[in-house]
């Protein structure tokens, strides 16, 4: 660990600053009607923002890593059926495999490109997002 982080801040400082990018998904959501799906990348950047200060080993990370699959789950069951839904699972699954490309870049010690890596899966994330926003999806419904 450096200084008590997983990375330097030069490295974490451009996650921490892509993690915004949730946020405009978040508004985004908020303008189309779809408050619901607000949720989504809302709370990606909530908890996304708390991780990334400050990146460590402690249940901020834990508790990223719930939320994101929590809503990850949440709006792919949404997406099903939705008018860009092939367009949404294409985007978000390139996001899926930066992400898992980051870990293992991590794990053999190449951290820049594993920060590029983590910046391209919020990046896809967030770009999936905004297409699936932009068509209809159908309302929740109980049946």
């Amino acid at each position: 660990m450096i200084n008590g982080c997983i990375l330097y801040p030069k490295q974490y400082s451009y996650i921490y600053k892509i993690s915004f990018l949730s946020f405009f998904s978040s508004l985004y959501a908020i303008y189309r009607g779809y408050y619901d799906l607000a949720l989504v990348p809302g709370s990606v950047f909530l908890t996304s923002i708390n991780y990334w200060r400050k990146p460590d080993y402690s249940w901020r990370r834990y508790f990223d890593v719930f939320i994101v699959l929590l809503v990850f789950t949440y709006q792919n069951v949404r997406a099903y059926k939705a008018e860009y839904m092939y367009t949404y699972y294409t985007l978000i699954t390139i996001s899926v495999f930066f992400f898992f490309f980051g870990i293992y870049l991590f794990k053999i010690n190449e951290w820049w490109y594993s920060v590029y890596s983590h910046c391209l899966l919020h990046f896809f994330a967030n770009l999936s997002n905004f297409i699936l926003y932009s068509g209809h999806i159908a309302p929740l419904s109980m049946v």
